[in-house]
């Protein structure tokens, strides 16, 4: 199932039935095309009966920050990405942009969304972990984005519940 426009943002989710022995965690594939970049870059398991509602509440939850939803897709990425995880510990973790699903974070693909009020902004990246540091590389990182009214997030959020 396609939700929304592939070319913008859409959410591309399927349950593969050979994933699942039973109906526990309904194990399928879950997919953010941004931009027409897809989002983790390989396809990967999801369970979605975990993923799936904590997305559309990430969704139904956006923070409207002018001063973020303004600023250049690559420093947007960054500052965001480092509220989400700052590297001083003394530092609580700001998780109100992140709304990657647990397979993407556990895959090094961070998306994130900020609203204006009107629309909402969807970033994404594949990054990669730099072990020894214990954070992510952010520097020339590439990152994709979506523009998408707000009206068009709420009816992909309506048609993830006929999911």
């Amino acid at each position: 199932m396609i939700l929304g426009n592939p070319y913008e943002f859409s959410i591309i989710i399927d349950t593969i039935k050979e994933w699942n022995i039973d109906e526990a965690f309904c194990n399928g594939v879950l997919l953010f095309c941004i931009d027409g970049n897809f989002f983790p870059k390989e396809v990967i398991t999801a369970t979605l009966k975990c993923e799936v509602p904590l997305l559309k509440e990430n969704f139904k939850n956006l923070t409207v920050n002018e001063k973020l939803y303004n600023m250049q897709k690559d420093k947007a990425f960054v500052e965001i990405y480092n509220m989400t995880f700052p590297s001083d510990t003394d530092i609580d973790n700001d998780y109100r942009f992140d709304i990657s699903p647990q397979s993407f974070s556990d895959n090094d693909c961070y998306v994130f969304a900020i609203s204006n009020g009107e629309q909402v902004r969807i970033m994404a990246s594949k990054l990669n972990y730099v072990m020894k540091d214990s954070r992510h590389e952010l520097k020339g990182i590439s990152v994709s984005e979506a523009f998408i009214d707000i009206s068009e997030l709420n009816k992909i959020i309506s048609e993830i519940d006929t999911f």
